[in-house]
């Protein structure tokens, strides 16, 4: 293109004229005639204008480059028009270009390889051009650039080696593409340069020290790149920098000696890289610094005492940076800062009294540092603070009552410490308050109606505490108020109506002692968005106006004592998402109505006395991932429509919807087989059918769902064989299958189909012949139940093959069967057995001594066997066992208490009776501590959930029954994406 330009231009008609032609038969003429010195300055003449030509001529196969975007550059397209006088163009007389300067024109082509022809060009800027591709290394023959601008497009590959050769080169700015390979040490060429942004590509590889020998520069960002190793020290040198940008990247080390050199420096970041080291004191040296962030990396050591040597700093930023120690006192020196983060430290100390005196702030991140003590009252000083965020310390005592001079603040959070006392009244002096958290506190006493005095308040959090008291006037001025969370205290009365009036979106009442009806007008507000008064003490009916709520998405009313029938009415929630009526007494059928909420993803009506049967209508919500309608009185089969929602993987979530891939339908009284549709629930995870009057065999389609990690189908009447399918069920962790009538063997590949089985029971079935080898010996079971069978032949307890050292099983219960044979040493294959129970089998032979080697044993039943041959009195000197049983068998002990019995295990027959070995001793006194930490951990934490939920939303569902926790206890989840690997 660049030679075509040379021998052709366009004329403005767009008719290519020969140049060349005209230019010799001129140079004839001259000859011709005696003009020797006219010939000379003729030539000259034809050498500019061929360079001017050439410009021009560039013009137009550049306008024709980016013809697509004609709508944006019209004038270029204007026939009248000199290319000259194009927008964006700019010529040094009226032919040569020394500017081309097209920002956020959307020229979306590759960089025009033309554009390296205007070798006049000074200032290129095609920044936000949607250009893409690589920088041609023609781009150095732009010998005379001074301004290069490229940034905001998507150019890709390195950058152009040529690049460095552009020693007019004042600037450089391509940050914001996707530029990849290394920055290269021939940098150095450009001592002219000012300014240097790189940010936010893919650059990568150290940074070279030649950087530090452009002492012109006073511009350099290289953010959001991926450039490791240490900054050169070679950074001491740039005494002109005013701005250094180096966040957002892979930076190891400390930061660099002779730091304090860069006294003109306003801005230094240094933030969210892997730095190393104390922060070291001679960067308080930097006077004139403004903005300072450190965050997001892992310094040892405090906040350098110097810091209010930094007069000019008005933002400090020092957030996760691993800092301990105490804050210093000479940080409220700092009277120009304007915001200060300080926030996910350990700092172990005391907010300093001293930040009083920083007049000029306006925002205070303090969240999670470690503070302790009490919030200091000359905060109250800071009088144009907006933003002040206290919460997860451990702050102590009352809010100050000098806080109520923040005149200024916008929006203040405490939540998650220690602070007592009542919620005084300085919230009312806040007049341009916005939103409060004082939520997790141990804050007590009544709300006054003053609080609304705040007029402009809009959120309030105030969950788990030991507020008390009525509700009934105190929010009733706050006419602005949106979002209210009250849950977790001990509120008590009625509900107030008042509180439809408001523009609430949130309302959060649940955990509460609230009482009486539901208020009827509350159903009317036009503007709530989520409803939870779970567990109070609401009693009546729910009212038919809750079809007025008609921009509700979720509604939980659970854990009260509600009763009569789910209103019709409910059916008009055309925007509902979640809704939660379990744990009332609730009678009658399941609504048809509901099923028009086409949008339910959640629907929990469990533990009530429902009636019926499950309608086929539910197959209208096809949004469905969780349906829970246990503890019921349901009754007639499964429909196959159940599985009408469960399909859909792409769900998005939302805060208020939590996805479980949950069915459960356990305790009613539903017959009938389950359904070969139940395949259909592809995105199934949980299913409990326990508890019914299920017939028939277990269909195989149920081996078809790819996600499901745990199945309950015991207490029921099914048949047939254990699992009519084959194929491996990777993702299946649980499967209960006690108390029916399940017949045939247990499959010897078992361990095949289910290899990733955490907790199996087969208990109360007609299950005959052996156990397979590959059950017990699988890596990943640790819960075995296959008591009250037909079982017959020997327990398994060698595991060939497998590496024994990876057993895990901590529960086997083979009780009540027809095994026979012995146990050998091979039981120390189990070491992780906390619970064997093999009693009332044919088990014959001695006991061996190993027994006394499973050290985690608590719980022994051998009984009703013919075990015969000496006591095992070694059991005795198991540490934690509580229970052993040994009778009806050939053997003189019965049960633990035969321990110190003579005759049977005498004292000098066993070791304990005259001391413990010192390794047993100090194995005790590890696992008492052990225990009482435990129990100290939770009791506590149970304390804190019981009282306050620990600072989130209920869960949706009830917990399971005391059966069903037993058998789940030891059961570990994996994530379905980590079993498929």
């Amino acid at each position: 293109m660049r030679g075509f330009c040379l021998l052709r231009r366009f004329d403005v008609t767009g008719e290519s004229v020969p140049v060349l032609g005209r230019w010799v038969k001129s140079i004839a003429l001259l000859v011709k005639g005696d003009g020797i010195s006219l010939l000379i300055l003729f030539v000259c003449f034809i050498a500019t204008s061929a360079f001017a030509e050439s410009d021009i001529n560039n013009l137009y196969a550049l306008r024709h480059t980016v013809a697509e975007s004609k709508g944006f550059l019209q004038d270029w397209f204007n026939s009248e028009a000199h290319p000259c006088n194009w927008t964006g163009i700019t010529c040094e007389g009226r032919d040569s270009v020394v500017a081309i300067e097209l920002p956020s024109v959307p020229l979306r082509v590759p960089f025009p390889l033309c554009i390296t022809a205007f070798r006049s060009l000074g200032r290129l800027d095609l920044s936000r051009c949607d250009l893409s591709g690589m920088l041609p290394e023609a781009l150095g023959d732009l010998q005379n650039l001074q301004y290069l601008d490229l940034s905001n497009n998507e150019l890709t590959g390195p950058m152009p080696f040529s690049l460095y050769g552009l020693k007019m080169l004042k600037e450089i700015v391509i940050d914001r593409n996707r530029l990849s390979g290394q920055l290269s040490p021939a940098i150095a060429h450009l001592q002219n340069l000012t300014k240097l942004l790189i940010s936010n590509n893919n650059i990568s590889g150290e940074l070279p020290p030649e950087l530090g020998s452009l002492k012109n520069l006073e511009v350099l960002g290289f953010h959001q790149n991926r450039f490791n190793g240490s900054i050169p020290e070679s950074f001491g040198n740039l005494t002109r920098l005013f701005h250094l940008d180096a966040s957002k990247n892979n930076l190891t080390g400390s930061i660099f000696p002779g730091i304090s050199a860069l006294q003109n420096t306003q801005t230094l970041d240094f933030s969210s890289n892997s730095l190393v080291g104390p922060i070291p004191n001679e960067i308080t040296r930097l006077k004139m610094l403004e903005h300072l962030s450190l965050g997001f990396n892992n310094f040892t050591g405090g906040i350098p005492k110097e810091i209010g040597n930094m007069k000019h700093l008005k933002e400090l930023s020092l957030c996760q940076c691993n800092l301990s120690g105490t804050i210093p006192w000479s940080i409220g020196s700092l009277r120009s800062l304007m915001e200060l983060d300080i926030s996910g430290n350990y700092f172990d100390s005391e907010l300093p009294a001293s930040v009083g005196d920083l007049g000029n702030l306006t925002v205070l991140i303090a969240r999670n540092a470690k503070l302790i003590g009490s919030i200091p009252k000359e905060l109250g000083n800071c009088k144009k603070l907006t933003l002040l965020r206290l919460s997860f310390n451990s702050f102590t005592g009352c809010i100050p009552e000098e806080l109520a001079g923040l005149e200024g603040i916008v929006h203040f959070e405490a939540e998650d410490n220690k602070l007592s006392g009542p919620i005084g009244d300085c919230i009312k002096k806040w007049g341009n308050v916005v939103s409060v958290n004082l939520a997790n506190n141990k804050f007590n006493g009544s709300i006054r109606p003053t609080i609304c005095e705040a007029k402009l308040l809009r959120s309030l959090d105030l969950h788990c505490n030991d507020l008390t008291g009525s509700i009934e006037e105190a929010f009733e001025g706050c006419k602005n108020l949106v979002h209210l969370d009250l849950q977790g205290n001990n509120f008590n009365g009625g509900i107030p109506e008042y509180l439809a009036e408001l523009p609430l979106t949130i309302l959060e009442l649940s955990y509460n002692r609230f009482t009486g009806v539901l208020p009827g007008k509350l159903f009317e507000s036009s503007t709530i968005l989520e409803m939870n008064l779970n567990n109070n003490m609401l009693t009546g009916h729910i009212p038919d106006s809750i079809g007025k709520l008609h921009s509700l998405q979720m509604l939980k009313i659970g854990s009260n004592c509600l009763e009569g029938p789910i209103p019709q009415a409910v059916g008009a929630l055309e925007n509902l998402t979640e809704i939660s009526l379990d744990g009332n007494r609730l009678s009658g059928s399941i609504p048809q109505e509901l099923f028009n909420c086409r949008n339910l993803v959640m629907l929990n009506l469990s533990s009530n006395n429902l009636t019926g049967p499950i309608p086929r209508s539910i197959s209208q919500l096809t949004s469905l991932t969780g349906l829970v309608l246990s503890h019921n009185q349901l009754s007639g089969s499964i429909p196959a429509e159940i599985c009408g929602g469960f399909t859909n993987p792409t769900h998005p979530d939302s805060e208020n919807v939590q996805h479980h891939g949950l069915l459960d339908l356990s305790f009613n009284v539903l017959t009938g087989r389950i359904p070969p549709a139940i395949k259909n629930c592809v995105i199934l995870e949980v299913l409990h059918l326990q508890g019914n009057l299920l017939n028939g065999s277990i269909p195989a389609e149920l081996g078809e769902l790819k996600n499901i990690r745990i199945i309950d189908v015991s207490l029921n009447a099914l048949d047939g064989p254990m699992f009519p399918w084959s194929a491996p069920l990777l993702t299946l962790q649980g499967l209960f299958l006690s108390n029916n009538h399940l017949n045939g063997i247990i499959p010897a590949e078992i361990g095949r189909i289910l290899p990733n089985i955490a907790v199996l029971n087969l208990s109360s079935n007609a299950f005959m012949a052996s156990l397979p080898p590959s059950l017990l010996c699988s890596k990943s079971l640790n819960h075995l139940d296959v008591s009250n069978n037909n079982l017959s032949g020997e327990i398994p307890l060698s595991c060939p093959g497998y590496d024994e050292s990876l057993c895990s099983l901590v529960f086997f219960n083979a009780s009540s069967n027809h095994l026979s044979g012995s146990l050998d040493g091979s039981i120390l294959n189990f070491r992780q057995l906390s619970t064997l129970d093999i009693h009332n089998n044919s088990l014959t032979g001695s006991l061996p001594s190993v027994l006394s080697n499973l050290s985690y044993l608590n719980y022994l039943d051998l009984s009703k066997n013919d075990f015969s041959g000496s006591s095992p009195c070694g059991v005795c000197n198991i540490f934690g066992i509580t229970f052993a049983n040994f009778s009806g068998n050939r053997i003189g002990m019965h049960s633990l208490s035969d321990c110190g019995a003579p005759g049977i295990c005498a004292p000098d027959s066993i070791e304990h009776k005259e001391g413990h070995p010192p390794h047993v001793i100090l194995k005790a006194v590890t696992i008492c501590a052990a225990v009482v930490i435990v129990i100290l951990l939770v009791v506590y934490v149970g304390g804190k959930l019981s009282r306050k939920l620990s600072g989130r939303r209920p869960t949706l569902f009830e917990p399971l029954s005391s059966t069903e926790g037993l058998q789940l206890s030891s059961l570990q989840i994996i994530p379905p994406q980590a079993l498929s690997s």
